[in-house]
């Protein structure tokens, strides 16, 4: 794994409109190979890229669903798949340490990136925890990653203080 410096975000939540997702479900236990293959193919090339192979993938996604990043939560967790492929995911999982929701993956597709779907899938999360009664979110981003930094900030994510 390469060394890279990692910066831990949250919002606080509250009511918002989130655009309306026309092919947004809530993620299930039988994506686990969609979502390994869009893993793969969103972090090829960027700066999460550490040469995963698929079985690496499947090995993270199981790990998300086994509970090893929180108790994953998946009224809040959202997969936008068009025809027989996600083009895009946010998982969010309880995270008992921070006693908060915590974005383990937001991933989208090379070919759907720019579109809007992230920002979608995180509004649509950050609705459903609201909704449930929940007031903050958390997420982590490696330093450098621009595009999802400028994501969540506009969505009003702000870096976390060491207390």
């Amino acid at each position: 794994m390469t060394s890279t410096t990692r910066l831990v975000l949250s919002s606080q939540l509250r009511p918002h409109e989130a655009t309306p997702c026309t092919h947004c479900r809530a993620v299930q236990p039988e994506d686990v190979t969609g979502l390994a293959q869009l893993m793969l193919a969103a972090y090829r090339g960027t700066i999460d890229d550490d040469g995963e192979t698929l079985e690496d993938a499947q090995r993270e996604i199981h790990k998300a669903f086994a509970g090893e990043y929180g108790r994953l939560l998946p009224s809040c967790s959202f997969v936008i798949q068009e025809k027989d492929a996600l083009r895009s995911a946010c998982l969010v999982s309880w995270y008992e340490p921070t006693q908060t929701p915590l974005v383990v993956f937001l991933m989208t597709h090379p070919d759907a990136k720019r579109k809007g779907c992230a920002r979608t899938l995180l509004q649509t999360s950050m609705r459903a925890l609201w909704s449930q009664g929940h007031t903050k979110l958390t997420l982590i981003v490696t330093k450098g990653n621009d595009p999802a930094l400028a994501l969540y900030q506009s969505l009003g994510f702000v870096e976390e203080t060491a207390s």
